[in-house]
């Protein structure tokens, strides 16, 4: 199994002499150089950190596919068991293939490569576009009157929408309802909400829930495949765009996602 990213990197420590010197700040040169000598290192540690999570995040699918294949060549297969194994195979192909975007996205984000483009918009109108794509499931809404329009990216949001959507019921193995809900709240902010009655978060993992690569490791959905991207993913959209985003919690009885964008004018939406 992937370890958790609750795992802090091991940043190397400097000898004691030196951190003495960059408290007592007598070399202002060596003080600076020190400095960066610091944040350097850590930028290192950090980085092979994420290398590790990285590794581990990729062994789980490449191992199985490698052993669907294996099978596969076995000459002794029914056509039954031949397509069973196929399912297997593109199930790790799309594993992987999700993996890489979810890792492209957020280094886009990180390097500023992925540009905000603000602008105003409806967001019960894109909610509406969103579930089009998830034709399956009718989620209830709970849509307060006469909300206005949102300044933020598109885009972006409607990313965290699927995100979010899909989590919701990902996590609703029972086919519980979700809901989809928006209201204004003072001063000057939109919130929107997706609600699930499934499995909830255990009270101990939700800390690191934002943390990337982590996955809560319970028995209760031992068979939920997933990146431990996506919610990184989502908080940096939604503050990428000077939003926030939180939740609330109870293992067993579901969760509340919501986010915040702020209010663009008192326009309100036509829906």
């Amino acid at each position: 199994m992937p370890s958790n990213a609750s795992d802090e990197p091991i940043l190397p420590r400097l000898p004691e002499a030196l951190v003495e010197n960059i408290e007592a700040g007598q070399d202002s040169e060596l003080k600076a150089a020190l400095l960066e000598n610091v944040a350097l290192r850590e930028q290192i540690a950090n980085q092979t950190h994420l290398l590790q999570l990285m590794t581990h995040q990729f062994a789980t699918p490449l191992t199985s596919l490698s052993g669907s294949l294996v099978m596969l060549e076995e000459a002794a297969l029914s056509a039954e068991q031949s397509k069973e194994f196929l399912e297997f195979v593109h199930q790790d192909v799309s594993r992987l293939r999700e993996l890489l975007q979810d890792i492209q996205s957020l280094q886009n984000l990180e390097t500023g490569k992925l540009e905000t483009q603000p602008q105003p918009f409806c967001i019960a109108s894109l909610v509406e576009e969103v579930m089009q794509g998830f034709a399956i499931h009718m989620p209830v809404y709970e849509f307060e009157p006469a909300i206005p329009y949102v300044n933020g990216d598109r885009w972006q949001t409607a990313q965290v929408l699927v995100n979010l959507i899909s989590n919701a019921i990902k996590y609703s193995p029972d086919g519980n309802p979700i809901e989809i809900g928006a209201a204004r709240v003072p001063p000057d902010w939109i919130e929107v909400w997706v609600r699930d009655y499934g499995l909830g978060i255990p009270e101990a993992d939700q800390p690191h829930v934002f943390e990337r690569f982590y996955r809560v490791k319970h028995r209760d959905r031992q068979h939920i495949h997933g990146t431990g991207l996506g919610l990184s993913l989502c908080k940096h959209l939604i503050e990428n765009q000077g939003g926030m985003l939180d939740f609330e919690s109870k293992h067993g009885e579901g969760s509340r996602f919501f986010f915040r964008l702020p209010v663009w004018d008192e326009v309100v939406c036509d829906t």
